[in-house]
């Protein structure tokens, strides 16, 4: 995929967030560039399972924002369990990763608002070939948000297009954050 269809699409999600048109999610395993992953579907929301090289099944909630004819990725958001206990409370955590197209601007982070309500946010932690990742650790007052939000919108900044507002339907995200098996403390 060239850069400058890339960012035609960052540009139409942009439009389209100042426009209020919201756009398709998609929920099959193409859609989710899956292999041999098992996609479960919980209204816009789905789980995705893999088997990793240890054989052991990692597992998270997930939804996948595309935009125009040919379906261009502008976002991928993702919940599970992160691989240790962040904040020392005994407890698996959680955590929400966003993964945004290359050419986001890196220096202004990734912010989520819930409903309207008081935005949070990150720092992009680093970039690769498929995008531009951050992730942040879901205390239980955001997740409890998240449960009971209807829309969450991500908002970030791509080099040259300017600011893009994604909203992102969070209906079934309660029944696929359920979905997720707690990993097994090793």
């Amino acid at each position: 995929m060239s850069i400058r269809r890339l960012l035609t699409g960052v540009a139409a999600a942009a439009f389209m967030s100042t426009a209020g048109l919201v756009p398709a999610y998609a929920q099959d395993a193409s859609a989710a560039d899956a292999s041999d992953a098992k996609i479960q579907s919980f209204g816009t929301w789905s789980t995705r399972c893999e088997t990793n090289e240890q054989g052991t099944e990692q597992c998270h909630a997930f939804v996948d924002v595309r935009i125009g004819e040919d379906k261009q990725r502008i976002a991928y958001l993702g919940i599970g369990y992160g691989p240790r206990d962040a904040n020392e409370d005994g407890k698996q955590d959680m955590f929400m990763f966003a993964i945004t197209p290359l050419g986001t601007f890196l220096p202004t982070g990734i912010g989520w608002s819930i409903d309207g309500g008081e935005a949070f946010g990150q720092h992009f932690m680093y970039c690769l070939p498929g995008g531009c990742q951050t992730e942040i650790l879901l205390d239980d007052a955001r997740l409890k948000a998240i449960k009971a939000g209807k829309e969450m919108v991500m908002s970030f900044r791509i080099v040259g297009k300017g600011d893009a507002k994604v909203p992102v339907k969070l209906d079934g995200i309660s029944k696929a954050i359920a979905a997720v098996p707690v990993p097994k403390k090793s």
